[in-house]
This record gives structure tokens, sequence and C-alpha cells, in this order.
């Protein structure tokens, strides 16, 4: 991905710098190794763009760390025995 592509999605201090670091932003087939949620799933999930994913250069991005946050929304609390 281009450093241009990666500011525009992720803003300048989320953009990866080095080794050892952690992006915000993985491609949508990325997300599915690691998550085994398919592109289609992420249509379908009907999550923000720009904040959720993103489509840029005809590719779709998804943002770790919200998708988790959205994932653990949707956990409900569990009720005392």
């Amino acid at each position: 991905m281009k450093q241009a592509e990666a500011a525009a999605i992720a803003g300048s201090n989320n953009v990866p710098t080095g080794a050892g670091t952690s992006a915000d932003w993985v491609l949508a087939e990325k997300f599915e190794e690691l998550t085994g949620v398919t592109p289609m799933a992420i249509h379908n999930r009907r999550w923000l763009d720009g904040k959720h994913c993103a489509v840029v250069a005809r590719r779709l991005y998804v943002n770790i760390k919200e998708a988790d946050q959205w994932i653990q929304s949707q956990i409900s609390p569990r009720r005392p025995a």
C-alpha cells in the first residue's frame, strides 16, 4: 500500500513506521485470514464507511480496532445465574 493511501485511510499518527508495529487498517482478505469474517460479511454488517471499513483504490480495508469495538458492543451482557 502506498504511503499516501495509508495516510488517507489511517491518518498520519496510525500509519505503521517500522517492524514490530501493528496497523489499524488491513485489507479485507487479511481480516478474513485473521478472523474468518469474509468481505461479503463485512458489507452485510453495514459498518460505517471511514470508521469500520473503507474502500481505497477499489480495495476494501477494515479497521481492526474499530471492528473489535463493534463486536464487543454486540455481545449482550451475561445475566447472573
